[in-house]
C-alpha cells in the first residue's frame, strides 16, 4: 500500500505471507474466532529517530486461535499451524501456549513473536 507508511506496509507483508500459507488470517479483533490466526498491531523501537530513513524494529504477536475446550484435537491443530509457519519464510523469535479471551469465550491459543525491521525508502 503505497503512502500508508512503514507500519501498515510491514503488517500487510506479514498478513500476506501467512495468508499465502493457506491460513485464515484476521487483523480485526471482531473477526477473531477459533481456527484463525490473529495478527496484532506491532510494537516498535526506533533507531536514528528523527532522521530520514530511520529504522523501526517491529515486534508482532501472532495469536493462533484453537477451538474450545482445548482438547487434543485443538492442540494438534494449533501445533500443526505453528509448524506450518515455522517451515515458511515467516521468522519468529519465540512461541508460547496461552488462553485468548474472545468476547466471553476462552480459546486455547499459541502466541508467536515475530520481529522485523522496516525503513522508509
Amino acid at each position: 500500500m503505497a503512502g500508508s507508511g512503514i507500519f501498515v506496509e510491514a503488517t500487510t507483508a506479514l498478513v500476506n505471507a501467512l495468508t499465502n500459507l493457506g491460513l485464515a488470517v484476521v487483523q480485526d479483533p471482531r473477526n477473531a474466532r477459533p481456527l484463525t490466526v490473529f495478527v496484532e498491531p506491532p510494537s516498535f523501537t526506533n533507531f536514528n529517530a528523527g532522521i530520514v530513513n530511520a529504522v523501526a524494529d517491529l515486534t508482532f504477536t501472532i495469536r493462533i486461535l484453537g477451538a474450545p475446550p482445548g482438547n487434543q484435537d485443538s492442540t494438534d491443530w494449533i501445533l500443526t499451524t505453528v509448524d506450518t509457519i515455522l517451515n515458511s519464510g515467516v521468522v519468529f523469535a519465540s512461541g508460547q501456549p496461552t488462553v485468548a479471551v474472545v468476547g466471553t469465550q476462552e480459546l486455547p491459543a499459541y502466541d508467536l513473536t515475530v520481529r522485523m525491521s522496516a525503513r522508509r525508502s
